[in-house]
């Protein structure tokens, strides 16, 4: 989710919001025609201020309770948006790569400590684990945009071609692997490839033949790298400008699958969450030695091993994606049964988004709606320095935001320090715990508002804002 291409979920070690930490999780009334009115009032508001067409499914102990499409998948031609429509999952790639991974660990093919370049040769940095791909800790380049100036117009770039580029380019790591996280896109994208190398199978095709098939995921697919031969109607993205819907799509010419490019419906996504929320997906050795936080210079990562953002106990995970105007939600409660999807192409603004994340776990669990959250201040580059500073995280961490007019860095206790970006004129997005944040309050020492699915409150500042560096200033951790 967020910048660009980044996904991310929420935070793994605080359950500080929906369903409380530690309690037994109540017995789910039978699912009613007011729930599914809950629900429609939810999507309702949203569909008439043009910020939602797509599709939400509920899902309760194997069996959808609530499935809906709203809007169109392509405009131009009236295709309606549907329950199976396929859109693109942007991250929620990244859950089935996982997965992907883990068998082979259980089949004794691959070793998370064994180093890259033992199963794709042409990786660039020699001492980079299989381990360090899955925990966005290799140093590879974050962003896809950086290889543009290396491929001319039309050329179908695959992993090896961007592999290729680094090899070439950038022949030392941006940092050490394994001392810092860095959300990678690329990192997920090679680490398909190891599955593919290992075990001769196009990715697409262990999917299908893993995943796909056997939980009848019956409209996914990994898209191909050229919009002309794409299977059927494409799903197009959308933004709405001023009286009408442009087009805000995906790109031509990407042939790398791992991190992202994968096409789902809601009820794909419905029917891969609920899996895991009965543990069918893979062995229960396998899920309890994949479940535990990634530790990342021995600090914990909010990311578990198989790329689910997990409460304390486990037991409710989620995880997202954003690529352009997509945007998903894949959501899982295994105490409960419980299972949320929802799919998009309309491009949500942050504070919708994270709101409708929240109300629909919150639907389906039958707990009591937010709030509305605090009135954002607007951000620009001029503003950003006044939120370097300390806030009350917990009584007893202290978050440090760190940083200049170029970016921020966010940190609380001791714990991982990670980019804090700016993605709309009033919102930022912490990538590695599925965080929004706003500035609230005075514009001249504002609070923060931080929210994900599992983090709702303000964060009081300790202390006065920054004076603005100098422009020769460089961000921490560079």
């Amino acid at each position: 989710m967020g910048v660009g291409r980044l996904g991310g979920a929420g935070l793994g070690l605080l359950w500080l919001g929906l369903l409380g930490c530690g309690s037994s999780p109540p017995v789910p009334a039978p699912w009613t025609e007011a729930d599914s009115l809950r629900v429609e009032a939810i999507l309702a508001p949203l569909i008439a201020r043009h910020e939602f067409m797509g599709a939400v499914v509920l899902v309760r102990a194997g069996q959808v309770v609530y499935a809906r499409g709203a809007g169109s998948a392509d405009v131009a031609r009236n295709i309606p948006f549907t329950p199976s429509t396929p859109a693109d999952g942007g991250s929620l790639a990244k859950t089935f790569t996982a997965a992907a991974v883990w068998e082979l660990v259980d089949e004794g093919r691959v070793a998370l400590d064994t180093v890259v370049t033992a199963y794709v040769p042409e990786y660039p940095y020699p001492g980079t684990t299989v381990r360090q791909l899955l925990t966005h800790s290799n140093g590879l380049p974050p962003y896809y945009e950086a290889f543009d100036p290396y491929f001319a117009p039309g050329h179908v770039r695959t992993t090896t071609d961007l592999l290729a580029v680094v090899r070439r380019e950038m022949p030392t790591p941006r940092f050490p692997p394994g001392e810092r996280f860095e959300y990678s896109n690329l990192g997920w994208d090679v680490a398909a490839l190891v599955v593919e190398r290992v075990t001769g199978q196009r990715i697409e095709d262990f999917f299908r033949q893993r995943f796909f098939a056997p939980l009848r995921l019956t409209t996914a697919f990994a898209r191909p790298g050229r919009f002309a031969d794409w299977p059927g109607p494409r799903t197009l993205g959308y933004r709405w400008k001023r009286d009408g819907w442009e087009v805000a799509d995906v790109y031509d010419g990407e042939a790398f699958i791992g991190a992202s490019n994968l096409y789902l419906s809601a009820l794909d996504v419905a029917r891969w969450a609920a899996a895991h929320a009965d543990g069918g997906v893979m062995p229960a050795a396998v899920h309890e030695h994949g479940q535990p936080p990634s530790v990342i210079a021995g600090q914990v990562s909010a990311i578990s091993a198989r790329s689910w953002y997990c409460d304390e106990s486990g037991a409710r995970c989620h995880y997202g994606g954003t690529n352009n105007a997509f945007q998903s939600l894949a959501y899982w409660d295994r105490d409960r049964r419980e299972a949320v999807a929802m799919v998009s192409n309309s491009g949500l603004p942050a504070r919708s988004l994270i709101a409708l994340q929240r109300d629909l776990v919150a639907a389906l669990a039958g707990l009591p709606a937010d709030g509305p959250a605090p009135e954002p201040l607007p951000i620009d580059s001029g503003r950003l320095v006044r939120l370097v500073g300390r806030y009350a995280w917990s009584a007893r961490d202290t978050l440090v935001v760190s940083g200049d007019t170029t970016g921020l860095r966010w940190r609380i206790g001791t714990g991982l320090e990670t980019d804090l970006f700016v993605i709309e004129r009033a919102a930022l997005y912490l990538p590695s715990l599925d965080l929004h944040a706003a500035a609230t309050g005075d514009s001249l020492r504002p609070s923060l508002h931080v929210r994900s699915l599992r983090i709702d409150r303000t964060l009081p500042r300790l202390n006065p804002p920054a004076a603005p560096p100098r422009a020769a200033e460089s961000r921490p951790g560079e």
